[in-house]
C-alpha cells in the first residue's frame, strides 16, 4: 500500500469542492446489517494490526457513479438544475438492483471491495456521464471511471498490502448485499492531510430508480 491521492478528473485534487454522482448506504435498511459487519470488522482486524489505514465511516461508505471533473464553485445554480434535470431523464427506466460487495481487496491505496455484478452500476455511470455532457460539456467529464468498488479504507502510509490481504481473508462472511434505489449529487470535500485520508460531502439532490418518466 501507498498513501492515497484524491483526484480530480485525472488531476490530484487541490482546493474547493467537487460535485459528484454517488450511490449511498441507506443504513435503516436491516438488509445492510451484513455490510455494516463486513466492514467494521475488517477495518478493526486491519487498525489491531497497525496498518496506516483511516476506516471510512459508514455514513460516508460510498460507490461513485460520476465525478463533475470542474470545480464546484463554478457551476451555477442554472447549470446545477440542468444537470439533475438531464440525468434524471437519462435515468428514466433503470430499476433498483442489488449488488454483492466483497471479497475485500488490499488495493495500492487502501482497501476496496469488489462489486458484482456490475452491469447495472455500468448502466448508472453512463447515463450520469451523458446528462453531465449535455448540461456541462465534455470539460465536466474528466473522471477516469473504471472497474467499481467500494472504498472501505485509505491508505496514509506505506504497508505491506500481501500481509493486510491475509488478514481481510480471515474476515467471514467475507460478502453482503447491498440494495441500490438511489443516486445522489453531492458536493465532496477530500481531506488530504497525512493521516486525515477522509471524503465527506453535502447533498444537493435525490434521484429515485424506478420513477414514473
Amino acid at each position: 500500500m501507498k498513501p492515497f491521492e484524491f483526484k480530480a478528473g485525472a488531476q490530484p485534487w487541490q482546493a474547493g469542492t467537487l460535485l459528484h454522482w454517488y450511490v449511498e448506504v441507506d443504513w435503516a435498511d436491516p438488509r445492510h446489517q451484513p455490510l455494516s459487519d463486513l466492514v467494521t470488522e475488517s477495518n478493526q482486524a486491519l487498525v489491531e494490526a497497525g496498518f496506516p489505514i483511516t476506516p471510512v465511516e459508514l455514513k460516508w461508505l460510498h460507490i461513485t457513479v460520476d465525478q463533475i471533473s470542474v470545480p464546484a464553485d463554478a457551476i451555477t445554480p442554472e447549470q446545477r438544475d440542468k444537470l439533475v434535470e438531464e440525468v434524471s431523464a437519462q435515468f428514466v427506466g433503470v430499476a433498483p438492483f442489488t449488488v454483492t460487495v466483497g471479497s475485500l481487496l488490499s488495493y495500492h491505496s487502501g482497501v476496496i471491495a469488489d462489486l458484482a455484478p456490475d452491469e447495472d452500476l455500468a448502466t448508472l455511470h453512463t447515463a450520469a456521464r451523458a446528462g453531465a455532457r449535455a448540461a456541462l460539456g465534455d470539460e465536466a467529464c474528466r473522471y477516469q471511471w473504471g472497474l467499481q468498488h467500494l472504498t472501505t479504507a485509505y491508505a496514509h502510509a506505506e504497508a505491506d498490502s500481501d500481509a493486510a490481504q491475509r488478514i481481510l481473508r480471515r474476515v467471514r462472511p467475507s460478502h453482503a448485499p447491498l440494495h441500490i434505489g438511489t443516486v445522489h449529487l453531492v458536493d465532496v470535500t477530500a481531506q488530504t492531510g497525512s493521516e486525515s485520508k477522509t471524503v465527506t460531502w453535502d447533498h444537493l439532490a435525490t434521484i429515485t430508480l424506478g420513477a414514473p418518466e
